[in-house]
């Protein structure tokens, strides 16, 4: 205690004496008789009044000392993904899984690692994998009982989760964090300058065996994701072993449903280079793991998409059988295209289009440029006129291939692409042979017009006149030569043609991708009058169209009412947005396919952004209902059904919001986006292939109907270095 009002000792005494002395001396002076102890009592009480009475005027204040120093947190913590769980080679008689170790260090309580921590520190104990999870509660008293982590974490990140616990105690006074875990860090990036950013240490303590353990496994495949019927595919695939040399193996090639062998091989695990031409063999990290890459081959007959498995039996104390597989998807389709590309002059989109067509590997292509046409006159010493008016496509000369003069020679082809040609340049059986080719055998024909082919001396009074989508005037068409940038239709978002985004890309990603494209086409045609039953894809931003589709007879036609699109390919390479460097190929390469696919005239597509997903993903699904003119279908109903491996089956309905569906998915969500496009959504959370089914409906009509299989395999990224990443560690931590 203390006094406010802090006065000298000796003043106090002296104070406490006057006190005295003046209650003495006024008690003594009282001439009434009164008993001497009753005098001394009164007197006693009244120093005792007075003492009081002073100590109250220095006002007395009671001083207590506590500790208020702010806690020091500690944050622990511990990996709790699916390679915690491995077994390593036991050090005493009961193997123990490393999670199995981490509880006991921390919840054993003869060991006391966590109450010695707790008397100095406020600690967290926090599971993370994917990301940090809430805090653990610990037990107060040691009969309580004791939290147990459990390895259910598809990924391991390490990094997100010591910023996570960074960030929840920032500004406060915290020890450091220590890191329970193996290493495996798979899951993003590790930013290392924002780790060390973080002003706070961090303690790695290290669970797992550095040797590798024992275990053969499916690294990787290298494929073609599209086949031809008819023709060998290589399929290359990555097998990794570690603690196997010398051992003998077999690898299959069987198809997913069915289980029919297609291919095998069988392989010996060496530590050197194999001379077989299927195999190769690498030493990785300390040698005791190798890689080697076999070949197995895969002939499809049928058209269709198909899913193939790649297995390896299980080998005598391997670390794990679920890397002893992969499954992959392949579209095959008919083999190469052959496409007959006729041009009436040169020119630079002749130029530009025969060198993608060449480079193409879907595309077997035959070029030819005719020069007859109208009042031209040729020298009778030309080259030309000796091969029948067509330039000189090859050496010898001789060799020039010329445009088919029958039916017979012209079906062999499967696409036909008319340059600028003139009502000159065809004789009438050729003529004939194109209708014929189009509107009785059901295949496609792209017109690439310039002045020739709408002009007056044109297309327009030949047979081939009525398989254009527009209708020439008599005067011929337009020509404007000033430069714009194409616009897509709102029947040309949607196209399979027109979609340059990547797998899985939004409606929204490849509108941007055609609005900023950043080069200008030169010329346009206007005039002309489009034909009943023609869609418009493309404008040039001021209404005149540019892509124009038809249904010509069972064939389809399709004109592309500009020039410039060479310059796709040649003015983009200027710019830095590598989107643009294939835009041209690509578009070519979706046109000329698209245009041989055999269509009906109703149809409902379904595509999803991927073919094979890890269980745990959320499959992305899309539905486009179309009519054969590409308008949008009114009073139409889309369903979405999914048969997950387990055979129960769960629908996706328009406009419905979450659906549950027997455990087998959730945050399912289907939505209208614009026009007939349909998107849905859906977990993968069991191993095997789902079949997704579509069928749209207007009234009691059936418009269309569509099925795909996708493929969800186990996450597999914690077993692909399960041994303890010590060097990750040290450099890290």
């Amino acid at each position: 205690m203390r006094f406010t009002y802090f006065w000298p000792g000796w003043a106090i005494v002296l104070g406490i004496g006057i006190a005295i002395g003046i209650t003495v001396f006024v008690y003594f002076r009282v001439a009434r008789p009164m008993r001497p102890r009753y005098r001394v009592l009164l007197v006693v009480l009244r120093i005792c009044a007075a003492s009081i009475l002073l100590a109250c005027l220095l006002a007395p204040v009671v001083i207590e000392k506590k500790d208020i120093t702010p806690p020091t947190h500690l944050s622990i913590l511990v990996d709790t993904s699916q390679s915690m769980e491995l077994v390593d080679e036991p050090t005493d008689e009961v193997p123990k899984s490393r999670l199995h170790q981490v509880n006991q260090l921390l919840f054993d309580i003869p060991r006391g690692f966590l109450q010695a921590l707790q008397a100095r520190f406020e600690v967290h104990l926090y599971p993370f994998d994917t990301g940090l999870h809430q805090s653990v509660p610990l037990a107060q008293s040691l009969d309580a009982e004791m939290p147990q982590f459990e390895p259910d974490g598809a990924l391991t990140d390490m990094s997100g989760a010591i910023q996570e616990a960074a960030a929840t105690w920032k500004g406060q006074q915290a020890a450091g964090i220590v890191l329970i875990t193996d290493g495996g860090h798979n899951s993003g990036k590790f930013p290392l300058a924002a780790i060390a950013g973080l002003e706070m240490p961090v303690y790695a303590v290290g669970v797992g065996a550095v040797e590798p353990p024992k275990d053969v496994q499916i690294q990787h495949i290298d494929y073609a994701p599209i086949a031809y019927t008819g023709h060998e595919s290589t399929i290359r695939v990555n097998v990794t072993q570690t603690g196997y040399t010398g051992k003998t193996t077999r690898l299959s090639l069987r198809e997913t449903n069915g289980n029919a062998l297609i291919d095998a091989e069988t392989l010996t695990f060496g530590p050197d280079s194999q001379t077989s031409t299927k195999s190769e063999t690498e030493e990785v990290g300390t040698g005791t793991t190798t890689k080697q890459v076999i070949e197995l081959k895969l002939t499809p007959q049928t058209e269709g998409n198909f899913q193939y498995t790649v297995t390896l039996p299980a080998l005598d104390g391997e670390l794990t059988e679920a890397n002893n597989q992969k499954t992959f998807s392949v579209k095959v389709v008919k083999a190469k295209l052959n496409v007959f590309y006729l041009e009436g002059r040169p020119r630079w989109d002749y130029t530009f289009l025969k060198r993608v067509l060449a480079r193409d590997p879907d595309v077997e292509a035959t070029y030819a440029i005719l020069s007859r046409g109208g009042s031209r006159r040729i020298a009778t010493d030309a080259a030309i006129e000796r091969l029948d008016g067509y330039y000189p496509q090859s050496t010898p000369a001789s060799e020039t291939l010329r445009f088919p003069e029958t039916r017979a020679e012209l079906s062999k082809y499967d696409v036909l692409i008319l340059g600028d040609l003139g009502d000159a340049h065809l004789t009438e059986a050729q003529r004939l042979a194109i209708v014929d080719f189009v509107e009785i055998q059901g295949k496609p024909v792209i017109f690439l017009p310039s002045r020739n082919m709408i002009g007056v001396n044109g297309l327009r009074n030949t047979e081939l006149a009525h398989l254009l989508p527009i209708d020439i005037p008599a005067n011929g068409c337009r020509v404007h030569d000033a430069e714009f940038t194409v616009q897509l239709t709102q029947s040309g978002l949607f196209h399979p043609m027109l979609q340059m985004g990547d797998g899985g890309s939004t409606l929204e990603n490849n509108t941007a991708i055609w609005q900023n494209i950043p080069v200008s086409l030169s010329r346009f045609f206007s005039g002309f009058q489009l034909r009943g039953g023609a869609t418009v894809l493309m404008e040039n931003g001021e209404g005149t169209p540019v892509l124009v589709l038809q249904r010509a007879g069972l064939g389809k036609s399709l004109l592309i009412a500009a020039e410039g699109l060479w310059n796709w390919d040649f003015g983009v390479k200027a710019f830095k947005d590598n989107r643009y460097r294939t835009i041209y190929s690509r578009f070519w390469a979706q046109v000329i396919r698209w245009m041989a696919t055999h269509t009906d005239d109703e149809k409902l597509y379904l595509a999803t952004d991927a073919a094979t997903y890890t269980i745990g993903d959320v499959a992305k699904v899309t539905a486009y209902l179309y009519s054969e003119t590409y308008q949008r279908q009114t009073d139409a109903t889309v369903q979405i059904e999914v048969v997950p491996p387990d055979g129960t089956p769960f629908q996706l309905r328009i406009h419905s919001a979450t659906e549950n569906a027997n455990g087998s998915a959730s945050q399912q969500r289907i939505t209208s986006d614009i026009g007939n496009l349909y998107t849905a959504q859906f977990q993968l959370l069991q191993k095997g292939t789902y079949r997704i089914r579509a069928v749209s409906r207007s009234r009691d009509l059936t418009l269309g109907e569509d099925q795909i299989d996708i493929y969800a395999h186990p996450q597999l990224a914690e077993l692909e270095a399960p041994q303890l990443n010590e060097v990750f560690l040290n450099e890290h931590a």
